[in-house]
């Protein structure tokens, strides 16, 4: 099991020292959330089925993010949990990723999601009913940027010919799809892995059931068996190294840890967090 630690909501100066304690403590990544400009007021409900935050919650860009704390590290990965695509358009992203990608010696996984937030995706001037489409039409064009430098697309949603986009990043940017829909799951399987969120255990075993019927498609759809694919899951129950050695026998590669409470007022000055850290690694990380 390798554990990712969230880092989100929390003092955007700290965030170096942060990353620096979790490479040396052992976790393998540091997963950072991404909204650009969250409306007051807004009706969109979090899959979770609650509102985790509002319009002055804080989002630093996660590739800038992630640049930075790349600068500081030596083995950590780095995921944005997830990257919201059809509020955006592809050719940024493929320059901003790839750019990422290649100065953090390929420590980048590119998490990515539909998103949820109507009001946001509209705000920023795409339409929200489009979304899943539009993804899925994103995707291949960074897979064919990334791959070959130039890139031809002709689709629903984008069309152009040949049209260049360097440096290319030296190996296949790893894509990871969030979400627990049939939609979804089939998107993370034709892809390199699924991203889950907070479920209980139940809901655990029957997702991962249905990612597998999503795999088995793929692959009679002539996805490559073979190839690696991270299964990453949040278990809603109180952490014990016995429930993460069981849900990696049930073939989840990864979780996402919170090491602190969000909101803590003890927590906050960094020292806390990183005391937090150390205790969360000897338990669940060293030696194992």
């Amino acid at each position: 099991m390798r554990y990712w630690m969230a880092y989100m909501f929390e003092d955007t100066s700290q965030m170096l020292e942060i990353a620096r304690a979790a490479d040396e403590l052992g976790f393998a990544g540091i997963a950072v959330a991404d909204h650009i400009a969250v409306p007051e007021g807004f009706s969109s409900v979090h899959p979770s089925g609650e509102n985790p935050f509002d319009l002055r919650s804080n989002f630093p860009d996660p590739f800038t993010s992630i640049a930075a704390m790349a600068t500081v590290t030596t083995r950590l990965r780095f995921m944005p949990y997830v990257y919201i695509l059809p509020m955006r358009e592809p050719f940024s992203i493929a320059k901003q990723a790839g750019t990422v990608a290649a100065l953090s010696q390929h420590r980048l996984a590119l998490g990515v999601g539909v998103g949820w937030l109507r009001e946001e995706i509209e705000l920023l001037g795409f339409d929200p009913a489009t979304r899943g489409r539009r993804t899925d039409e994103m995707i291949e064009i960074l897979r064919r940027f990334w791959r070959d430098g130039v890139a031809e697309f002709h689709g629903e949603f984008y069309d152009f010919g040949p049209t260049g986009m360097y440096p290319v990043p030296d190996g296949p940017i790893p894509i990871w799809i969030g979400g627990k829909s049939r939609v979804a799951l089939d998107r993370a399987a034709r892809n390199d892995g699924w991203l889950g969120m907070n479920y209980s255990l139940d809901e655990i075993d029957v997702l991962l059931e249905a990612l597998r019927e999503a795999r088995a498609r793929s692959f009679d759809a002539g996805v490559d068996r073979t190839k690696p694919f991270e299964t990453m899951v949040i278990p809603n129950a109180m952490p014990t190294p016995q429930i993460f050695d069981e849900l990696a026998e049930k073939g989840v590669t990864s979780t996402v840890c919170m090491p602190w409470n969000l909101g803590d007022p003890a927590i906050a000055p960094v020292g806390a967090k990183i005391d937090a850290m150390a205790t969360f690694a000897e338990q669940f990380i060293e030696g194992r």
